[in-house]
């Protein structure tokens, strides 16, 4: 089960109020999207369990890696002040969102787009230069998203 790391989301004392109310809307809109491509989680003291990979993925279309579903129970998603835009750490699985996404005009499919970008790096079984290529596809064709895939041109 994926987990959504709650607590990175949560507002501190060092926070400009400004800051404050737009992590809250960003945790909003992280957990509308988990729930749209995972289903109903389980919420313990700690953060949010998102169940299932995201629905419409395909080993064999996508050229996934066979063990996709378990990298998605190891999945951690929390927001991190260092990180400015978004990643993916292949070696933790964690996928961490900065500050660029607390912005609150960014679009909910955008920002779905962006943590499916994301997931997609931890899973694609295609060289690493291929990677931006294959996840465009996915996202678009495997997924059928609307718009550009890769709104932010992130990596």
């Amino acid at each position: 089960m994926a987990f959504l790391y709650v607590d990175s989301f949560v507002p501190g004392g060092d926070d400009l109020p400004g800051v404050a109310d737009d992590k809250n809307v960003l945790l909003k809109h992280i957990r509308l999207i988990l729930l749209d491509i995972s289903g109903q989680p389980t919420i313990t003291s700690y953060g949010d369990l998102y169940p299932k990979p995201p629905r419409g993925l395909s080993v064999r279309r996508d050229k996934l890696r066979s063990n996709y579903k378990s990298i998605w129970e190891e999945t951690v998603i929390s927001f991190d002040f260092a990180t400015y835009g978004a990643t993916a750490n292949h070696k933790t699985f964690e996928i961490n969102l900065g500050e660029f996404f607390l912005k609150k005009e960014i679009p909910l499919l955008d920002l779905k787009k962006v943590v499916l970008h994301e997931f997609l790096h931890l899973v694609v079984d295609v060289p690493r230069s291929m990677h931006h290529g294959q996840i465009n596809t996915i996202i678009s064709h495997g997924l059928g998203l609307r718009g550009d895939p890769n709104p932010f041109g992130t990596d």
